[in-house]
């Protein structure tokens, strides 16, 4: 009896296999009804994926419910800048990159940032919810200086990678996104002298900055694709 079925990455292509094959010296067999060549190692990008469905299923559900347990910027800089930026990276090529880790860093800082500007203006209404974020844990003036932090640090780690040359200086062409950055840091200590509606929508404010910037620095990494050509 031959069975036929199709090649999962070529439709066109039509295998065949025949169960009299399995004798004891086919199919990856050592000596009959026994399997020599089966593995279950855990290969690193298994890791990586594994990592990010816990971490994305944690946020909220429990056990973990680390949103309210005031490690929801953390978490979330580390899954949505290099888990994310670096696991797509190895999914396409199959390989690791220090420049994708580096360039995962400023873009994971904007992540965290939304974030914590949405818990930052929602203290008083997580408070009354029982609810425990960073910026309900640290309070209304370090929340403020951890907002502008985040900000300001995606600009400060892309200069000093250039600096160092970690990063190709194309990729510099991100600071065209300086406009997005002034409004959201005029945003910030409007709110933080009291202003609690020049927050509302901060969160808002700082993903219009993210998308400018990440655009921006996908942009610069092409150019210099382009110019090492």
């Amino acid at each position: 009896m031959q069975i036929d079925y199709y090649h999962p990455a070529n439709p066109g292509k039509v295998l065949a296999f025949n169960p009299e094959d399995l004798d004891g010296k086919k199919a990856g067999q050592g000596r009959a009804g026994e399997f020599a060549d089966v593995s279950f190692t855990v290969r690193a990008g298994e890791i990586v994926g594994l990592a990010g469905l816990v971490g994305g299923w944690g946020y909220t559900a429990p056990p973990l419910q680390y949103k309210y347990r005031a490690l929801g910027v953390p978490l979330v800089f580390v899954l949505m800048g290099p888990l994310m930026v670096v696991g797509s990276y190895f999914a396409v090529t199959g390989a690791w990159s220090t420049e994708a880790l580096i360039l995962s860093v400023p873009v994971g800082l904007l992540v965290a940032a939304i974030l914590h500007g949405n818990e930052w203006r929602d203290i008083s209404e997580d408070t009354r919810a029982g609810i425990v974020t960073l910026s309900s844990r640290i309070g209304r003036e370090w929340a403020h200086y951890g907002y502008v932090a985040l900000v300001l640090g995606a600009y400060i780690t892309l200069g000093l990678s250039v600096a160092f040359a970690l990063l190709p200086p194309a990729t510099l062409v991100a600071i065209l996104s300086l406009p997005f950055l002034a409004q959201v840091v005029r945003s910030a200590e409007l709110g933080a002298s009291g202003q609690a509606r020049a927050i509302a929508m901060i969160d808002l404010q700082t993903a219009r900055l993210h998308l400018a910037f990440g655009s921006l620095l996908v942009l610069g990494v092409l150019l210099s694709g382009v110019l090492r050509a």
